[in-house]
């Protein structure tokens, strides 16, 4: 019982420890994912790990999981190695080294952590951009917005402005809230609007489609360099460049139900980016 106990712990902390770094991993791809895919991947990490598992018992007869637990497998051919991997046949048994009772807690513990990586993935992944956002936006300040329903850091605290209203196309009244913040060479700035009920007959990609319209017609003699239809954390969204003058602006506008938001930052010439429009753009989060 105690020999089984050891192979299955060895197993889980196998399949968890690689579930963690794949999840790290994920945070430098360029585009996000969604919480299922962490779901997903949990259930599909047996299926994902076998044949890397075989590569480990043909090269050093060991895994890191089962080398915690003192298991080591005698040398195997290739095809015995992938029977084992993929569950198809059972193989020889491990050879069983006796390990401490410290060592066996230590790993116990190890194997625990590992393990429970593939239920928290997501929330480990989510964890990881909150920090890494906030060791990159060091001294930006977060601003909620109750009756926006939504935080952003900007690099000092914003400003609000006055409620703008206007008719749309077919007459219905919009209004706009917004919140600006300057700093140095650069304006940031978030504004939103709930669109009439009526709009929802039109898909996401659409409505961008016509609002990305909308702005660009608003700024006048604006050239619209690049847009493109992405996913922030879930919601329809979509990217956007423009050129105004000596101007340069970065953008995305995201669809919340029946809610539009427009974040953007407008660069002066020649001002250094450090990448404050990704830590604008990125640490934006519906409440």
């Amino acid at each position: 019982m105690f020999f089984f106990l050891r192979r299955f712990l060895a197993r889980v902390f196998d399949y968890g420890l690689f579930y963690f770094i794949t999840v790290f991993i994920s945070l430098i791809l360029p585009f996000e994912m969604e919480s299922k895919f962490f779901l997903l991947w949990a259930l599909f990490i047996p299926v994902v790990w076998a044949p890397i598992e075989m590569v480990l018992l043909y090269t050093w007869q060991t895994t890191v999981g089962k080398k915690l637990f003192g298991l080591v497998l005698p040398h195997l051919s290739w095809k015995e190695n992938f029977k084992r991997a993929f569950f198809f046949k059972k193989t020889q048994k491990p050879e069983s080294r006796p390990i401490g009772i410290k060592r066996y807690f230590i790993a116990l513990m190890l194997a625990c952590s590992a393990g429970s990586a593939l239920f928290l993935g997501d929330h480990i992944s989510e964890a990881a951009v909150k920090y890494e956002q906030s060791m990159t936006a060091h001294g930006w300040v977060q601003y909620v917005s109750d009756a926006g329903h939504f935080q952003v850091q900007f690099p000092k605290k914003p400003v609000e402005q006055d409620v703008k209203h206007f008719e749309s196309l077919n007459g219905d009244p919009l209004q706009i809230n917004e919140c600006k913040a300057p700093h140095k060479e650069a304006e940031f700035s978030v504004s939103y609007l709930d669109l009439p009920k009526k709009w929802k007959l039109f898909s996401a990609p659409t409505l961008l489609k016509g609002a990305m319209k909308v702005v660009h017609e608003h700024l006048n003699g604006a050239e619209l360099i690049e847009k493109k239809l992405v996913k922030h954390k879930n919601y329809p969204a979509m990217d956007f460049k423009m050129k105004k003058e000596e101007k340069e602006i970065e953008g995305r506008l995201i669809l919340v139900g029946n809610t539009l938001y427009k974040l953007w930052v407008v660069y002066a010439p020649d001002t250094p980016r450090e990448q404050q429009h990704e830590i604008f753009v990125g640490s934006f989060t519906i409440k």
